[in-house]
């Protein structure tokens, strides 16, 4: 098992989205950092970041005795300050680009459409294996819409969208094969298929990937920010792989990075720090308004990337992850350094639920989101 490959896949989770376009170019100006300014205003004494109106009525509440250093909030969430001015990941296999990083999805001339119409659609792919296994067989997924209705409840799973799904018993010939050095031994590796029908686009969506009931082989993950643009749906289906966690290895990345296993009833919130146009951002630095044992940023060693304990930003593979992280809502946030201010990278509510994965991986403003 190589634990390295967990933290590789945490920032893979979410479904490639053609969103440059809707998100406009980096030709847009970041709007002001005063406490003044747009953003919402100080909180807990921070000065609020650029390109933040699309949140500024939407504050969240940060517990002000958790600031340390921070010097500047994203939508009410404390984040540490990046050193350095934010750059695009060029030379990575997945989620890289060219040129300056676009940031303009974030400022009001540069918003997306907000959703159109709804239309029921069948999600197609294949579920993915984070670390260890050679077989992504009982893989039990599930859709949900999630409850956004200005309550407490925000963030949380709402209503299931239609039933469950699990994967073959075993996809040996009828899975997608590669060979990753863990599956030597039985000389393949092999991902099972899934379709789920009758799934709205247009719709902020969430994923849970879990193991079937009985069984203890996967650990619960919740991927959050997925959104099916109508654009996308082909045919009646859109292409989307789910990601699936072995039990063991959702201990491995944090005993490595604070030393001890998650506690018991907590969770960890992970992901990937992105542009407008869905590429890696390098020196973007990523922040939650709860508790944790640590917020910790990896190595830039796309094919076994580790936790940097020395590093205070996202390496080219824009990787994050707090750990230890009580249950219930919390508020992620991104930030970065562009032509000398700070700005916006992106806010997410979510919410953690015990012993579990929350995804969190930023893709510049969503529909969902523009006021």
């Amino acid at each position: 098992m190589q634990p390295a490959s967990f933290v590789r896949s945490l920032g893979l989770l979410s479904t490639i989205v053609a969103f440059a376009a809707a998100c406009g170019d980096d030709g847009v100006t970041p709007s002001g950092t005063g406490a003044g300014d747009v953003g919402g205003g100080a909180v807990c004494g921070l000065t609020p970041a650029g390109n933040a109106e699309f949140c500024s009525a939407e504050l969240a509440s940060p517990n002000c005795n958790l600031v340390t250093s921070e010097k500047h909030h994203v939508c009410g969430v404390p984040v540490r300050e990046p050193e350095a001015e934010l750059a695009r990941a060029t030379d990575t296999d997945e989620y890289s680009g060219t040129g300056a990083p676009q940031v303009g999805c974030f400022a009001p001339a540069g918003y997306p459409q907000k959703p159109g119409t709804p239309q029921m659609v069948s999600v197609e792919g294949f579920a993915r294996i984070f670390s260890s296994g050679c077989n992504s067989s009982d893989v039990k997924i599930t859709f949900y819409k999630v409850i956004r209705d200005g309550s407490a409840n925000d963030g949380q799973l709402g209503e299931a969208i239609g039933s469950s799904v699990t994967t073959a018993a075993s996809c040996v010939d009828i899975g997608d094969q590669t060979m990753p050095d863990d599956c030597e031994a039985s000389g393949s590796r092999w991902e099972c298929p899934y379709t789920y029908p009758m799934v709205p686009s247009e719709t902020e969506l969430a994923v849970k990937t879990e193991s079937i009931s009985g069984d203890d082989k996967w650990a619960p993950l919740v991927q959050y920010n997925v959104y099916i643009p109508n654009s996308e749906v082909m045919a009646g289906t859109w292409d989307h792989d789910v990601r699936a966690l072995a039990t063991p290895d959702y201990s491995v990345i944090p005993s490595t990075a604070i030393g001890k296993p998650i506690t018991a009833g907590n969770g960890a919130v992970a992901g990937e720090v992105h542009d407008c146009g869905d590429v890696r951002l390098l020196n973007a630095t990523a922040g939650i308004d709860k508790t944790k044992a640590n917020l910790t940023y990896f190595t830039s060693d796309e094919d076994a990337p580790l936790p940097d304990l020395e590093a205070d930003s996202t390496s080219k593979l824009g990787l994050y992850a707090a750990l230890d992280v009580p249950t219930g809502q919390v508020n992620v946030a991104a930030q970065g350094l562009y032509q000398g201010q700070i700005v916006s990278l992106g806010r997410h509510t979510v919410w953690v639920y015990p012993d579990t994965v929350t995804s969190v991986t930023f893709k510049g403003l969503r529909p969902y989101q523009v006021p």
